[in-house]
């Protein structure tokens, strides 16, 4: 997980400098019709887990083709926590003895493919469409250490590979050229969870993300009222 998310901050360093010349990174493709531009930020998801109000924070980036569809990747981890106290170890999981007892942390995190498409882009305040496919965990650790996947602080008997998968609609506003707000409202759909008391959780839920995104956002109608000046003097 951390390996992805490093990547994904590689990306949006990568949008961040090609918002510095939108024009010329769009037009590195022979036809002009069909332009390639990136974005990439940061994003939470709000939603309610275990009967509580849970947020799960991350980042994401994407190449955007022809300003109307995007692909990309995301990366997301539960930063709200969630305890169990009174947990009770199997008899046969004789390496998890050191829990007994241990107040413990859901962990629940994943990544993945994001796609999507945004209509009429160009325009300040604009709606898109999009999907999170993801794979990640749902576990319990030690919760007095911090936010990693170490396996020595994973309860590994109640560890669960999981598949997520969140289409979301979205509300945007071009606040500048190189800056974009995002708000979603979606559905996560989460498969694998086989745990019993990860059950009540209700992993399955609608949530709302808000993003901020650094990229190539100019407005086309901008862009084409930037005529040559014909002042004589900038001829010579």
């Amino acid at each position: 997980m951390k390996k992805i998310l490093t990547l994904l901050l590689l990306l949006i360093s990568l949008a961040n400098l090609s918002a510095q010349d939108t024009t010329a990174v769009k037009y590195l493709v022979n036809n002009p019709k069909v332009s390639i531009s990136g974005f990439g930020g940061i994003l939470s998801e709000t939603s309610i887990l275990n009967n509580k109000i849970s947020e799960c924070v991350g980042a994401g980036g994407a190449l955007t083709i022809t300003d109307y569809f995007f692909i990309g990747g995301y990366g997301l981890t539960l930063t709200s926590n969630n305890y169990i106290t009174d947990l009770v170890i199997p008899q046969d999981h004789p390496l998890d003895s050191t829990f007994v007892g241990q107040k413990l942390r859901t962990n629940f995190s994943h990544a993945g493919i994001w796609v999507g498409g945004i209509f009429f882009p160009k325009k300040r305040f604009h709606i898109g469409l999009s999907t999170r496919i993801g794979w990640g965990s749902v576990h319990l650790e030690k919760a007095d250490v911090a936010y990693v996947n170490n396996a020595n602080f994973l309860l590994d008997y109640t560890n669960n590979k999981v598949f997520v998968l969140t289409p979301q609609l979205e509300f945007e506003v071009n606040i500048t050229s190189w800056l974009k707000f995002n708000l979603g409202v979606g559905y996560r759909y989460v498969s694998g969870v086989n745990f019993d008391r990860f059950k009540s959780f209700n992993f399955n839920t609608p949530q709302v993300t808000v993003g901020l995104y650094f990229g190539g956002f100019a407005s086309k109608e901008k862009d084409d009222d930037e005529t040559p000046s014909t002042d004589p003097d900038s001829e010579q």
